[in-house]
């Protein structure tokens, strides 16, 4: 060898053929620590060269140096530091997210790695390709949960240390498969000008010969010998200067009691530590939009003697029974008003003994005697209230709804009181949109204002196990975007609370105070607040006088929570919550490619900016339609797996990308229309359209 360095024991030494350093390498003992920079010490394989695993065979060809035909691939080498953490204020007190200008550099170094991969996989095995795709569905993940969720710095700098880790580890199969995989097929000889790859370490005498004669740096473990010949004996190489020695906080670390040393078969460790990050790091799903008893039947009620139903007939003598509404669960919960009195029904029960009108009543008939005896006209019956648009389709204002939408969302409408109280991951578009035959709230402008200042922290809600994330219902959400969130416990509740309905009203509101005021530190609603949209500094009046800024809002109402619908009842009829992590990122991958390019089940957020608002949902004869065509598949192919999917969507990813323009009408009305009218049956209310 050239040179040759100590080894793991006494008797035991490492030399090199190709290399004029030696580095000190580690053991997987039961502790594998993250440190503050988000590295994992001796053990970062994307740095430091490790043990070979021939199933790995790439993480021993990652570039030592930024590639000359990567430009943007520098910031993969930059060492994180907790100036790179920026606080952000969403009512969390200590949470923050990356910086900015580094997100999106690593979001770019990563695409560019992404698609030099893709550039070259027509090259590689099927093996190769599938870890390379679940590499992608991993570091997409990671960027998703970097740019949404807020998080501690210790969470956040490791997470974007997993970026760099990733991306670097597609540069290593984009040179195996590019330059080494065919050298090493056809046992040619490299030897003589080693690639600037990490390299790794062998006691295998055959793989460092292989390793060798393919121009890898490698470093053979061999027995300490009197026939050892080397130019030079160093000593082993530490970690560069920049590398963190301090344990991050809160602590990341593979603490595995492991007495029979298997984490020190290669590769082992490196699969461990990667399923640890995902596990504590990375885990996040939406939670259910019904829990699992809101559609259990209320317990029996036992009547009182005498009590009667509406049109039972009664042989009772004397005054009428009383009659009684045994009301489901439904009827009890709130944002809904209660069913309808049936037509025709009488306070008097079914006896035919009238009874003595209430004091209330004889005023009323005695004021329309006078107003009668005065000629005044009498006043107009009170209009029976409307449906609301969760269960009565109104046509948006504001924001343009696809014809196919419009009508499968027409032809289910009205629909009965549902059986549960309807809940939405987001708050309901339709409390600030300005819909056709439906009055508008006149709080309408404060809704969307106050929106702004929380919705950060009502998406960190949905995948933060820290903070209570179920769905709310209709009003809960209309207590949190009024934004009074002022606590007094010492405070008796108001005497119209006593009365049952009235005491529950009042509980939940005092439950969103507390979630929003108290927990997490969500000041009340401000008038002269100034959130941002995007870059945009938004004020009461200058939302209240832009249409536009006003569309951007409600636009985004309707997209987040199309986007998290669609997850939910995909993860409902196709029971992917009950699988493994990897394989419920991987359907969750496909889903999003409804809405977007396809990165993970995080991407519900849609982007402040122009460049997001993207519409996807054109007709022909429309311009732009053809440019739709690769989302309706990504929506079929999801719809096909579904329970009950009908023949015209089960070979239709394929057809929509070729098809003509009449059948692709015929496919996105036929999916739009199977995917409202499961999403009804399920959870009985309409869908929030795209």
């Amino acid at each position: 060898g050239i040179v040759a360095a100590p080894g793991f024991s006494a008797k035991s030494v490492f030399t090199t053929p190709n290399a004029d350093w030696v580095p000190k390498f580690t053991v997987a003992h039961s502790e594998i620590t993250t440190y503050s920079d988000g590295r994992w010490g001796y053990h970062e394989y994307s740095r430091w060269p490790q043990e070979f695993d021939r199933q790995a065979f790439h993480l021993a060809c990652i570039p030592r140096y930024p590639p000359k035909d990567a430009p943007r691939s520098a910031v993969l080498w930059r060492t994180l530091q907790l100036e790179d953490w920026k606080v952000v204020n969403c009512g969390v007190i200590g949470v923050g997210l990356l910086d900015g200008e580094l997100l999106d550099s690593l979001v770019k170094a990563a695409e560019e790695a992404i698609n030099r991969f893709y550039e070259v996989s027509s090259r590689a095995s099927g093996p190769w390709r599938k870890q390379a795709t679940f590499i992608t569905i991993c570091v997409r993940h990671t960027i998703d949960r970097l740019r949404v969720l807020p998080a501690f710095h210790g969470v956040i700098i490791s997470l974007a240390a997993h970026v760099q880790r990733l991306t670097l580890e597609l540069w290593g199969l984009v040179k195996w498969i590019q330059d080494i995989h065919d050298v090493v097929a056809e046992q040619r000889n490299l030897s003589g000008r080693p690639w600037e790859v990490l390299g790794a370490h062998t006691s295998n005498p055959s793989v460092a010969q292989t390793l060798h004669r393919a121009g890898i740096p490698v470093w053979f473990q061999q027995h300490l010998t009197t026939r050892l010949a080397v130019y030079e004996v160093v000593e082993p190489m530490p970690l560069p200067q920049d590398f963190s020695a301090v344990p991050a906080y809160p602590r990341l670390l593979l603490a595995k009691r492991d007495l029979s040393g298997a984490l020190n078969v290669p590769g082992e460790w490196q699969r461990a530590m990667h399923a640890l990050v995902r596990r504590q790091l990375c885990q996040s799903s939406l939670p259910a939009l019904l829990a699992a008893d809101d559609h259990r039947e209320p317990p029996a009620k036992r009547l009182r003697e005498g009590a009667v139903f509406i049109g039972e007939p009664s042989s009772s003598l004397g005054p009428a029974a009383p009659v009684f509404f045994v009301d489901e669960g439904a009827s009890r919960t709130l944002g809904h008003q209660l069913p309808p009195q049936p037509a025709g029904y009488s306070r008097q029960g079914p006896s035919a003994q009238a009874t003595q009108p209430s004091r209330r009543a004889r005023a009323r008939i005695k004021k329309r005697e006078i107003a009668r005896a005065a000629g005044q006209p009498e006043p107009p019956a009170p209009r029976p209230p409307d449906a609301i648009p969760s269960r009565q389709f109104y046509r948006s204002q504001l924001v343009t709804l696809s014809t196919s939408w419009v009508n499968a969302l027409s032809n289910v409408s009205p629909l009965p009181q549902p059986k549960s109280s309807v809940r939405f991951y987001s708050a309901p578009p339709w409390l600030v949109d300005q819909l056709e035959a439906y009055p508008r709230d006149n709080k309408s402008t404060r809704y969307m204002h106050h929106w702004l200042s929380i919705r950060t922290f009502c998406r960190m809600r949905l995948f933060d196990r820290t903070i209570d994330g179920r769905p709310l219902a209709i009003s809960e959400w209309r207590d949190a975007l009024y934004g009074d969130y002022a606590i007094n416990e010492s405070a008796e509740a108001p005497p119209e609370a006593r009365v049952p309905r009235e005491k529950l009203r009042h509980t939940l509101r005092e439950n969103i105070r507390l979630l929003f005021g108290k927990a997490n530190a969500l000041p009340s609603y401000d008038v002269a607040a100034q959130p941002f949209l995007g870059k945009m500094v938004i004020t009461c009046e200058s939302l209240n006088s832009d249409v536009e800024t006003q569309r951007r809002v409600i636009w985004d109402m309707y997209e987040t929570n199309w986007r998290c619908e669609v997850l939910a009842l995909d993860a409902l009829l196709v029971g992917s919550d009950r699988w493994s992590q990897v394989e419920r990122w991987e359907r969750e991958h496909l889903v999003s490619q409804i809405w977007g390019s396809g990165s993970s089940g995080l991407d519900i957020i849609p982007s402040d900016g122009d460049e997001g608002r993207v519409w996807r949902w054109s007709e022909p004869p429309e311009a732009g339609w053809e440019a739709c065509r690769p989302h309706l598949a990504a929506f079929v192919s999801v719809l096909a797996r579904w329970p009950g999917a009908p023949p015209i969507l089960q070979n239709a990813s394929t057809i929509v990308k070729v098809c003509s323009p009449h059948q692709y009408t015929s496919i996105l009305a036929a999916a739009v229309e199977f995917y409202v009218r499961t999403f009804v049956d399920h959870y009985g209310r309409l869908p929030v359209p795209p």
